[in-house]
């Protein structure tokens, strides 16, 4: 999985996150970015992964959530594409989707954990 994608391979909205992203080589990013963030991850506490930067936003645990939740999401596309499947993708509703999964009520480190086992199976899904 390498080079930059086309304009013409994502829609406009994508490139806002497709543009932050150095080089050229993406799984080498997110194989470097495991690491990182990580040991990131493993400096919040427990009590400091529940605050909210304001009344009504998402908590620390529930950011992480929906980073975990949404890696997921595109690797089902990208399985999707890859395979050669043709019907409709279903929509995702990152508000439904982060109401649902309760994610305050889950241990800090289970957050973490689930992540970097996430991001593993992206990573063997992209070096296909």
């Amino acid at each position: 999985m390498t080079g930059r994608p086309e304009t013409s391979e994502a829609a406009p909205y994508y490139f806002t996150y497709i543009n932050q992203v150095p080089g050229d080589n993406a799984l080498r990013v997110m194989e470097t970015q495991l690491g990182e963030a990580q040991s990131i991850y493993g400096a919040i506490s427990e009590e400091k992964s529940l605050h909210r930067y304001a009344p009504g936003k998402w908590s620390i645990r529930q950011s992480l959530s929906h980073v975990t939740d949404t890696e997921r999401v595109f690797a089902v596309r990208a399985l999707w594409f890859a395979r050669g499947l043709e019907n409709a993708l279903p929509s995702y509703d990152q508000d439904a989707a982060a109401a649902g999964a309760a994610a305050d009520g889950i241990p800090w480190a289970a957050h973490i954990e689930e992540f970097g086992h996430v991001r593993r199976a992206s990573i063997a899904l992209y070096r296909d």
